[in-house]
């Protein structure tokens, strides 16, 4: 057999092509699309995150905050085994175009004692407010709430109880179950002096307590540039420093919740009045917080009871 060879023609020089100026425009464009579309989808995404990590600091803020109102709410009143709620009476009292009975704590053959002449003209600070409608939950106007450099935007509801192991250079206040005393000065005197302020041969020890008279104030306002929500504490004869609990809240509102026409026996239900008004010991307590770092027209609440409050709880059903 023969081989055959075949040979390829060839009729010209071939040159190699790169992209024309119109496909390389086409691919310049295609990549800023995807370019803008993928920088759009990374700015997007920190956006949510960055909002969802805000939500989520307001809310842990949020839960700091009602923590300590309802603590402070729940101790309200409690002096060791000295409760200003202990000893209540009925009222009749005329509430809008009607009457209802209601319940006020009062002092009664108890003894309540304020010595201490630097605090005891402050609403906020006394230790007795009214022997006939004693108030461990109050409320300062937003006028006459003014700590150092501090400007308020709300007025500032105020508990006030006794904490133990108080330190060296805080309020005092000594109680038993039947006496409460607020000594002249905070230095600790001798135990002979304590038991002679609140009754002398007769008191129990067992009874005795020297407890950190504990003021706590919330109000909305700004201090150094900051606007939030706060919590002041009494130091010494005036208001700490505040905490801030909740930054960018700019007005808080205080709604308070009381039990009203309790009567005894089965098949009776007591009624419940809202108010915007403090004047008895409430049951419960709202607090409304407006705006906000994340949103200037977000609303929180905070609610929380108050010890003793409840006065229908105690009552007799049978």
């Amino acid at each position: 057999m023969k081989n055959k060879k075949y040979y390829l023609l060839i009729t010209g020089t071939q040159n190699i092509k790169g992209f024309s100026l119109i496909e390389f425009l086409v691919a310049s464009a295609l990549s800023m699309i995807v370019l803008v579309a993928v920088s759009k989808g990374y700015f997007t995404a920190r956006q949510l995150n960055n909002a969802a990590d805000s939500r989520m600091n307001i809310q842990q803020d949020l839960r700091n905050a009602a923590n300590m109102v309802v603590r402070d709410a729940r101790m309200a009143g409690g002096f060791g085994c000295f409760n200003m709620m202990a000893d209540i009476e009925k009222h009749t009292e005329t509430i809008g175009s009607g009457s209802a009975v209601v319940v006020k704590a009062k002092k009664g053959s108890r003894t309540i004692s304020d010595k201490n002449t630097n605090t005891s003209g402050s609403e906020a600070f006394r230790l007795e407010n009214d022997a006939d409608n004693l108030m461990p939950v109050r409320s300062i106007a937003r006028a006459d709430f003014s700590p150092a450099g501090f400007a308020a935007s709300s007025d500032a509801l105020v508990f006030i109880y006794g904490s133990e192991n108080p330190s060296v250079g805080e309020p005092l206040v000594f109680s038993t179950c039947n006496a409460l005393v607020r000594p002249a000065d905070d230095n600790r005197p001798a135990t002979a002096t304590i038991k002679s302020e609140l009754g002398g041969a007769t008191v129990n020890d067992s009874e005795i307590s020297v407890l950190r008279y504990a003021v706590h104030a919330y109000a909305t306002g700004s201090i150094g540039g900051q606007t939030g929500f706060f919590r002041f504490q009494l130091n010494g004869d005036s208001w700490g420093n505040p905490q801030l609990l909740v930054s960018g809240v700019t007005g808080a509102t205080f709604r308070y919740l009381y039990v009203n026409n309790c009567p005894d026996g089965a098949g009776h239900t007591e009624t419940f009045q809202y108010s915007t008004e403090l004047n008895r010991v409430p049951a419960f307590v709202r607090i409304n917080l407006n705006g906000g770092a994340a949103n200037a027209n977000q609303i929180y609440t905070i609610d929380a009871t108050i010890r003793g409050g409840n006065t229908c709880a105690n009552r007799s059903l049978s």
